[in-house]
């Protein structure tokens, strides 16, 4: 069976199949229109670890050479796990399509996405077709619940990390559901292969991700081994998927990147309740609002034993919140993890509305239905006006962006180019957040006043001018 057969397969009506064309295509158009921005610019090159690398340890040494074969991205990343940090699968990710240019990538992202919410849906029941609900709420749960949404799966470098990393670790755990679910596995020498090759790809992704995915992992071959289908690639798969994780947690670079942010860095309850306060509740909450499926499944739920798919359903939803739990006890807390949390979340959650769906269950034995017609109604209009507005402002911020690039052609012979502020008319700050790029681009790339700040310094080098600088209008 091939993709395009899978996927019409998945859908159980020509609705459902157009709601999810039309949400992948709404999520092309904004990777699209999504400009580079502040990392994207530093792997552009080649990672020169011997000048502190691409970033804010860089020393201005002029040693600036783009990426522009395999061999460049094998020595950056080779640079870039001893001097600055282990997730060189994700950061060379990025160098690929860094070199090949953004519009594969925008392709490739869209694509990832697709097979992402796929991944989703066969985790959360196995060959069950999709309903519109369950699309519905996949869709808002990654592109509105979650925070950091923009940054962490259309932003180049971000969904390298974050969206792509979070597609191999449920790729990874697909095998272990699928025996669990249909009570038999098959074995083989190649399967051991490609689980180890699977392993290695879901380990070495993002730390608090492939943490959660090593404990939902172990959890699921002790389920094996209780209903008697274990089977060898399963601990081969397991092996894999440790050693690439301490491949990456334990790179000399993060050592190298800790000291230079942190010299004498000591853990505290103070760090502690500072990401608590924070940062927590940010990746939390989404987590909590995206499992209102679950919840209204339990709730409904007779007492009883759980079955198999009743214990996925709590082992997935306990790995997503595991996520930021995790991220408590590091250095530094970025939201960023929480399109990682939330995919987690969203098995459960998917599976809790394929449940329901299945009970026969709705909404209107609870409520009258012109007050859910009405609702619907409602919630549907703020929804699609949010949508719009959304895509409104990436239009204007990627036109923006693309008329400074071209000042910055036109005014190559300055010594220093003054770059005034990305001139978006229209905005949305109040309701759309850390969702829009407005929130992040304040000058083109994120440069900022101070001429000889990295960032600037990197985005001359990448036009090919001798320096630019961040000016009020």
């Amino acid at each position: 069976m091939n993709f395009f057969q899978y996927l019409i397969r998945t859908m159980n009506s020509s609705r459902s199949l157009i709601l999810f064309v039309a949400f992948s295509g709404f999520f092309f158009v904004r990777t699209t229109l999504m400009p580079l921005a502040y990392d994207d610019y530093s792997y552009s090159f080649v990672w020169d670890g011997e000048n502190g690398g691409n970033l804010e340890a860089m020393q201005n040494s002029g040693n600036f050479r783009r990426v522009e074969s395999f061999a460049d991205i094998f020595q950056s990343m080779w640079s870039h796990y001893f001097t600055w940090g282990g997730r060189i699968f994700a950061y060379g990710l990025a160098q690929f399509f860094l070199w090949f240019g953004k519009p594969i990538f925008d392709i490739a992202n869209t694509v990832i996405f697709i097979f992402l919410i796929l991944v989703i849906v066969n985790l959360a029941n196995t060959w069950l077709k999709i309903s519109r609900a369950a699309i519905v709420w996949i869709f808002l749960s990654l592109i509105i619940f979650a925070s950091s949404s923009l940054i962490s799966e259309l932003w180049l470098t971000g969904s390298c990390n974050y969206l792509w990393m979070s597609f191999f670790q449920l790729f990874f755990l697909t095998p272990y559901v699928k025996a669990l679910r249909s009570h038999e596995a098959s074995n083989s020498a190649l399967n051991i292969v490609l689980m180890s090759f699977l392993g290695l790809l879901a380990g070495w992704s993002n730390e608090s991700g492939a943490l959660s995915t090593i404990f939902l992992t172990i959890f699921l071959v002790f389920m094996c081994k209780a209903q008697k289908i274990f089977r060898a690639w399963m601990i081969s798969g397991l092996a894999a998927l440790i050693i690439a994780c301490g491949f990456m947690l334990f790179a000399p670079g993060n050592f190298a990147r800790l000291a230079f942010f942190h010299a004498n860095f000591a853990y505290t309850s103070g760090i502690f309740f500072e990401h608590l306060i924070k940062f927590f509740t940010a990746v939390f909450i989404p987590d909590l609002i995206a499992l209102l499926p679950m919840f209204i499944y339990f709730l409904r739920r007779s007492s009883g034993k759980f079955n198999t798919p009743e214990i996925l359903m709590l082992a997935f939803a306990a790995a997503g919140l595991f996520v930021p739990v995790i991220m408590l006890f590091f250095p530094e807390f970025s939201t960023r993890i929480s399109v990682t949390s939330i995919n987690f979340v969203l098995v459960a959650s998917t599976s809790a509305i394929l449940e329901l769906e299945r009970q026969n269950f709705s909404l209107s034995l609870y409520f009258p239905k012109k007050i859910l017609r009405g609702v619907s109604i409602i919630l549907t209009s703020l929804c699609i006006s949010y949508l719009v507005t959304l895509i409104y402002v990436d239009i204007s911020v990627f036109n923006a962006a693309r008329r400074q690039v071209r000042y910055i052609k036109r005014n190559s012979y300055l010594d220093i180019i003054p770059m005034p502020l990305l001139p978006v008319r229209h905005r949305f700050e109040d309701i759309h957040g850390d969702r829009s790029a407005v929130f992040y681009l304040k000058f083109l790339g994120g440069i900022e006043k101070n001429p000889n700040f990295y960032q600037n310094v990197l985005v001359a080098k990448y036009y090919g001018v001798r320096g630019v600088v961040g000016v009020d209008d």
